[in-house]
């Protein structure tokens, strides 16, 4: 499958600390970006965002404690429902590893910015959303552009339709510059924006995937898709 994969097609750039962002014009760093109904900008290269239709029902925060689901495929790793059949299809180490650290956040109560969010429910990894963030990743990198916006005009609502995913709600996290799971996963839970869509009970399933290309202005693009399927 295409993910966490490296391309070099322009002259070398130099590694960059990594920064974060919400929807503002950055300094060429790092970044992270949320995309949510609200888009919102923080000191750096990281944005989010949110689609959510009139029909799905509001988030609710008063879950004590999520069910404790079994760990699939290797248990040393957090993977909600996710089915054996995608993992089979659709999962590498890194894929097990992002979502492990997803579900270890939603595991426990936590503050975003000013909003608290109890535990929540682990979300399950789905190949096609894994599809939509590695594309937009490597759009992103091959391009050389940080936006929730892709370069053919679409948002991340249009992309998830695009690989037949019937959505009732989707958001997207994207990042840039961070070379690990962990420093990107940090920066976003530090950021409230991109905290909240982690902690979003509205979603239940996941995908991610990062992009390193040299040439651009970040080494490494990453983009989180979450989403809930229309019942």
């Amino acid at each position: 499958m295409k993910r966490f994969h490296s391309k070099s097609t322009r002259a070398n750039v130099a590694v960059l600390p990594g920064r974060v962002r919400h929807l503002g014009v950055l300094p060429a760093i790092a970044c992270i970006a949320l995309l949510s109904a609200q888009l919102v900008a923080c000191g750096g290269s990281s944005d989010s965002a949110v689609l959510s239709e009139s029909q799905i029902v509001e988030p609710t925060q008063t879950q004590s404690t999520p069910p404790t689901p079994p760990l699939v495929g290797n248990t040393s790793y957090n993977l909600g429902n996710t089915s054996q059949n995608v993992i089979d299809q659709c999962m590498s180490d890194d894929d097990k590893q992002m979502l492990n650290q997803i579900n270890i956040a939603r595991s426990q109560p936590r503050v975003c910015g000013s909003d608290n969010y109890t535990a929540i429910a682990p979300l399950a990894w789905h190949c096609s959303l894994d599809d939509v963030a590695y594309a937009h990743s490597r759009d992103m990198g091959d391009y050389n552009f940080f936006s929730h916006t892709g370069s053919d005009g679409l948002t991340v609502g249009d992309r998830v339709v695009n690989v037949g995913y019937d959505w009732s709600a989707a958001a997207e996290n994207i990042a840039a510059g961070q070379h690990t799971i962990d420093i990107v996963m940090a920066a976003w839970l530090d950021s409230p924006g991109h905290c909240a869509n982690i902690m979003d009970s509205a979603y239940t399933e996941f995908g991610a995937a990062s992009y390193s290309v040299n040439g651009s202005d970040y080494p490494i693009y990453w983009t989180q898709v979450f989403a809930r399927p229309r019942i």
